[in-house]
């Protein structure tokens, strides 16, 4: 989505690059220290979709935002079974457009890192697209970038399409706060080589 409601994700050494690239981009992102690392567990990869839960960090692994969210349509058993939220367990919960102003302090003029961006943001563009009027107040945010693709490039394992094959998340707990902050660990990781 482009104008005001939606994000664009920022190509990352793990689409074109390699290992040195990969190491740099997350050197590049230590160095500069202006960046948030975004993690979320949804209803399900239908459609539609919604959040159930959003996690935002700093670079420095503060909680900057740490919320279950109430979705706008049911959550799918598969996704249940992987993150233990239901529809009913999130009934009293708070809804997007409710968290909204929240998420954008957390984001606003920030790099923001995202494991599989292109997923999440999807997730975002569909829960912002929902707001309507609101969401023309916000304005553009930055573009995402992908630790994911990063960090494919980063272990190198070429995939028979192409490119090189997406890695799992190490260290992530299908939290959205713990997948976050297992995302910061992870570029932490690339930035020394190790």
């Amino acid at each position: 989505m482009g104008g005001s409601v939606g994000t664009r994700t920022k190509a990352t050494p793990g689409r074109m690059g390699d290992r040195e690239d990969a190491v740099r981009w997350a050197r590049s992102l230590l160095s500069g220290g202006d960046f948030v690392v975004l993690d979320s567990e949804t209803t399900g990869l239908g459609t539609p979709i919604d959040f159930v839960e959003v996690g935002i960090v700093s670079c420095r692994g503060e909680t900057l935002f740490d919320s279950p969210i109430k979705p706008s349509c049911p959550v799918e058993p598969g996704a249940s079974r992987v993150h233990g939220r239901t529809t009913k367990s999130l009934s009293g919960e708070r809804r997007f457009h409710e968290l909204y102003p929240d998420l954008l302090e957390a984001l606003w003029a920030k790099r923001v890192v995202v494991y599989n961006a292109p997923y999440d943001r999807r997730v975002w563009d569909a829960a912002v697209g929902r707001l309507g009027a609101r969401a023309a107040l916000s304005g553009e945010l930055p573009p995402w970038e992908c630790a994911m693709h990063a960090f494919a490039a980063y272990v190198g394992e070429r995939s028979k399409r192409g490119g090189y094959k997406n890695q799992k998340l190490v260290g992530g707990d299908h939290t959205a706060l713990g997948d976050a902050r297992a995302t910061l660990r992870l570029i932490e990781r690339m930035a020394q080589g190790a």
